[in-house]
C-alpha cells in the first residue's frame, strides 16, 4: 500500500465480490427471465444482470459527485451501473494512483491545468525516492514540479537560469563528448566527418582550457584549429603520437567546418537562453545520480531543438552507462525527440502534458504509433479536463467499452371466471457502451480525473496532500 493512507480498495469489495456476475449475458439473462417462476427469482436474475453492468464496466466515483452531472448515467436509477468508491482518505485519488505496488511504475497525465498534473505526480517522484532510485525530471519551464520535487525527494538540483548551470560535459570523456556532439545535429547535417572534426576540437580544448563548455565550443575559432594543433607539437604539448592522432582527426573533418560552426552556434544560444553564460555553479548529475536523488532540467521551451536532443542524448548515454534512474517530461511533446521516445520504452517514466494525444504528432514518428506504444507501458492515466473534442474521443476509445444488459420486463395477469392467465413482456439486449464518454472528459471540473488503471477507472478530485 502506499505512503497516503490505506483507501485503496480496487472498487471496493462489491468488485471481488462480482466476480461471477461478469460471466452472465444477455441470451443468460433471457433464458432465466423465461424460466423464472416466482418474483425472488426474476429479482435475483435482475441483480445479476446489474452486477454484470457494474462488474464489465469497473467505473467509481466517489459519493460526493454527481453521477449524472458527469454524464456516467442518464438518471434512471435502474440504469446505474457506477460503483461509489468508499474512501476514507483525504487523498482517494493520489492512493488510487500509488496502486497496489510500492514500485514506481509508468503514468500518464494529460489536460487540466499545471498545478492539477504536478499533483498526479506526487506518487511517482515518492515511490521512486522510497525504493532508492533517482529520478531526471525534463520540463518546459515548470517551477510548480520543482518545488513539489523539493517537497517529496532526498536530495535534489534545478537546473536553469536561477538556479545551477548544465554543465553537460563536466567529468565526460572526449570520446563521449563527440559522439553527444555529433549525434545531436541534425540528421540533414550529420556527416560522420563532423565527428572526427569535434574529436580534434576537443582534444585541444581539454588540453588548452583544462574544460569543455557549449560556449567554448562556440566561441572556438575553427581556422585556427590547424595552427594550433601544429603549435601545440613544437611546443611539446604533444608528442609525435598524439600529435599524428589529433591532426588525423582534424584532416578527416576539415570538410565540415561549416555545418559544425552553424550547428554550435545553434546550440550554444539555445543553451544560453536557458541557462545563461559558463558559470562556476555547475550540477553535479553523476553525484544526484549516485545520491539516490532528484535532478530537474529547464529546457526552456520546447523550441530550442537541439538542446533538448542534447540532453536526451545524455540520458541515453548515462542509460548506456549503467546508470538507473526514472524520467519525468512535462510539457515537452515526446515526437520531438526519438531517444526520448527511446527512454520512455527502456525506463520508469511519467509523461505529464496539457494535451498528451496532441503532442505526439508533428514529429517523425506516427503519433498513433506513438500512442499505443507509451500507453502500453503505463500502470495510470490521469485525465483531467480536455478542450479538444479529437483528444477527448480517443481517450473515450482507449478507455473502451462495455456490454451493457438492457432488461425490459413486464408481467401481466388476466383474471376471468374460473381462469386466470398470465402474458410476459420479455426483451433482453446486449449493447456495447463506451465505459466514459468524450463529452464526460471535456467537462470535468476543475481539480477532478478520471484515473484509469488495470483495476478499473476512478473520478475523484485530486487533491494535494
Amino acid at each position: 500500500m502506499g505512503w497516503f493512507g490505506t483507501a485503496f480498495g480496487i472498487m471496493g469489495g462489491a468488485v471481488k465480490g462480482a466476480t461471477t456476475a461478469s460471466m452472465w449475458t444477455g441470451n443468460m439473462i433471457y433464458t432465466g427471465l423465461q424460466n423464472a417462476r416466482t418474483k425472488k427469482e426474476i429479482r435475483e436474475i435482475y441483480g445479476r444482470a446489474s452486477e454484470a453492468n457494474f462488474r464489465n464496466r469497473s467505473v467509481a466515483v466517489l459519493p460526493s459527485l454527481d453521477k449524472h452531472q458527469l454524464m456516467l448515467t442518464s438518471g434512471d436509477p435502474s440504469e446505474n451501473d457506477i460503483y461509489d468508491y468508499p474512501a476514507e482518505s483525504k487523498t482517494a485519488a493520489l492512493d488510487y494512483i500509488w496502486g497496489e505496488s510500492d514500485d514506481p511504475e509508468g503514468i500518464i497525465v494529460s489536460g487540466g491545468q499545471v498545478s492539477d498534473r504536478v499533483c498526479a505526480l506526487i506518487p511517482f517522484v515518492h515511490k521512486a525516492q522510497a525504493r532508492g532510485m533517482p529520478v531526471i525530471a525534463l520540463h518546459a519551464g515548470n517551477s510548480e514540479l520543482d518545488r513539489m520535487i523539493c517537497e517529496h525527494s532526498t536530495c535534489m538540483e534545478s537546473i536553469s537560469k536561477k538556479n545551477l548551470y548544465y554543465d553537460i560535459f563536466r567529468g565526460m570523456p572526449v570520446e563521449d563528448i563527440a559522439y553527444l556532439l555529433y549525434d545531436t545535429m541534425p540528421e540533414g547535417d550529420a556527416n560522420p566527418a563532423a565527428e572526427a572534426l569535434f574529436r580534434a576540437m576537443l582534444e585541444v580544448l581539454s588540453r588548452t582550457a583544462g574544460s569543455v563548455s557549449i560556449q567554448g565550443l562556440s566561441a572556438f575559432p575553427l581556422v585556427s584549429l590547424k595552427p594550433k594543433i601544429d603549435d601545440m607539437r613544437k611546443t611539446g604539448e604533444l608528442d609525435a603520437d598524439e600529435y599524428a592522432e589529433i591532426n588525423r582527426y582534424y584532416m578527416a573533418g576539415s570538410s565540415e567546418f561549416d555545418a559544425v560552426r552553424i550547428f554550435l552556434n545553434r546550440l550554444n544560444r539555445q543553451s544560453e537562453s536557458v541557462y545563461g553564460k559558463f558559470r562556476s555553479n555547475p550540477c553535479n548529475i553523476k553525484r544526484v545520480l549516485n545520491q539516490k536523488g532528484v535532478i530537474s532540467i529547464d529546457i526552456g521551451n520546447t523550441g530550442n531543438d537541439l538542446l533538448l536532443s542534447l540532453i536526451a542524448n545524455h540520458l541515453s548515454l548515462l542509460q548506456s552507462q549503467g546508470r538507473d534512474f526514472a524520467v519525468i517530461v512535462d510539457g515537452i511533446p515526446l515526437s520531438r525527440s526519438k531517444k526520448l521516445i527511446e527512454l520512455s520504452h527502456y525506463r520508469v517514466f511519467a509523461v505529464s502534458n496539457n494535451d498528451f494525444v496532441s503532442s505526439l504528432f508533428g514529429g517523425d514518428a506516427r503519433g498513433e504509433d506513438l500512442f499505443s506504444e507509451i500507453t502500453g507501458n503505463t500502470h495510470a492515466i490521469v485525465l483531467f479536463r480536455h478542450a479538444s473534442g479529437t483528444s477527448c474521443k480517443k481517450w473515450s476509445e482507449h478507455l473502451g467499452t462495455y456490454n451493457k444488459i438492457h432488461i425490459r420486463y413486464s408481467l401481466a395477469q388476466n383474471n376471468a371466471f374460473m381462469n386466470t392467465s398470465n402474458s410476459r413482456g420479455l426483451s433482453v439486449d446486449e449493447k456495447e457502451e463506451p465505459r466514459v464518454r468524450a463529452e464526460t472528459i471535456g467537462k470535468l471540473p476543475e481539480r477532478l480525473a478520471c484515473i484509469h488503471t488495470m483495476e478499473g477507472i476512478l473520478f475523484a478530485e485530486v487533491n494535494n496532500p
